[in-house]
């Protein structure tokens, strides 16, 4: 996924608390159980989640902990359009997958306790700049996430330490579908949309291919950021997730529009990235 918009997403596009499983337990799978209705408010749900990743020394310990309290919570598409004017959206209660992977750093990065915090910390993850001012400030492609989240020391990109090649794309998906898109067609959010494609792509990517993901694999830490690559000419993100490591391999967590709610992959990274249609390859970013 890559772009959050306007229930487009190709693979995006709690209700109560589950109990945290260890890690290499097979319940993480497909067969997650289903979340209990009755969901609480965001804050809450929030101070309960927080408490789950308090225990883990790292950032990248704390946010998989967070992941990991999700399993089950409902996918659902277009979490972040459902309101004529842009603003701030929290929803703990579903998720796609690019908010699943936000909403699990934004609550391990925020003050103890503070749901304020964490909303300052989502909004300048999800926001350019960390600015509110309309459509065109979301930040729409997940490559630009990762930019951004690189600039201000969030996370550092490994895709080309670990064996990457050039990813050569020209991005400009939404731009170029107004139709799909009908916010840019207002001329403000698609400047805005155009000068966001133009710093994208002004930026040198690299990828790791499916066929070499196994080769690679061995490189990647439980909590790191994997996302998937596109093969849409101009699209740069498919979907994403976390690494997670069962029984020695690393699988992806993930908001699966397939299964319906966040799981854990059955198949391996390598195997999981081969059997997905639409989907090149990976790139690898690791929370400082």
């Amino acid at each position: 996924m890559p772009m959050r918009l306007s229930g487009f997403l190709i693979c995006c596009l709690l209700g109560g608390v589950l109990p945290m499983a260890p890690p290499g337990t097979p319940v993480l799978f497909d067969q997650a159980p289903a979340v209990p209705s009755g969901p609480g408010p965001d804050s809450i749900l929030f101070l309960e989640k927080q408490k789950i990743g308090l225990e883990a020394s790292t950032i990248a310990g704390r946010t998989v902990a967070i992941a990991r309290s999700f399993l089950g919570t409902p996918y659902v598409k277009g979490c972040l359009d459902r309101h004529a004017e842009e603003r701030l959206t929290v929803d703990l209660d579903e998720l796609d997958c690019w908010t699943f992977v936000e909403n699990s750093l934004a609550i391990a990065q925020a003050g103890q306790g503070d749901f304020t915090s964490y909303k300052t910390h989502l909004q300048h993850l999800r926001y350019w700049g960390g600015d509110v001012n309309g459509y065109g400030s979301r930040i729409h492609y997940f490559t630009g996430w990762l930019l951004q989240a690189e600039k201000t020391g969030v996370l550092e990109d490994l895709t080309k330490a670990f064996g990457g090649v050039p990813y050569r794309k020209k991005i400009g998906y939404i731009s170029a579908r107004p139709g799909k898109f009908p916010k840019i067609k207002q001329a403000a959010n698609l400047r805005d949309l155009q000068a966001a494609e133009k710093r994208i792509n002004a930026h040198t990517w690299f990828y790791i291919p499916q066929n070499r993901i196994a080769k690679m694999e061995h490189l990647i830490r439980e909590g790191d950021i994997v996302s998937l690559t596109s093969a849409k000419a101009d699209l740069d993100i498919a979907h994403q997730g976390f690494a997670v490591k069962i029984n020695g391999r690393i699988h992806l967590m993930h908001a699966s529009s397939l299964s319906h709610r966040v799981i854990i992959s059955k198949q391996p990274l390598s195997a999981y990235v081969i059997s997905q249609r639409g989907q090149t390859g990976i790139m690898v970013a690791r929370l400082r």
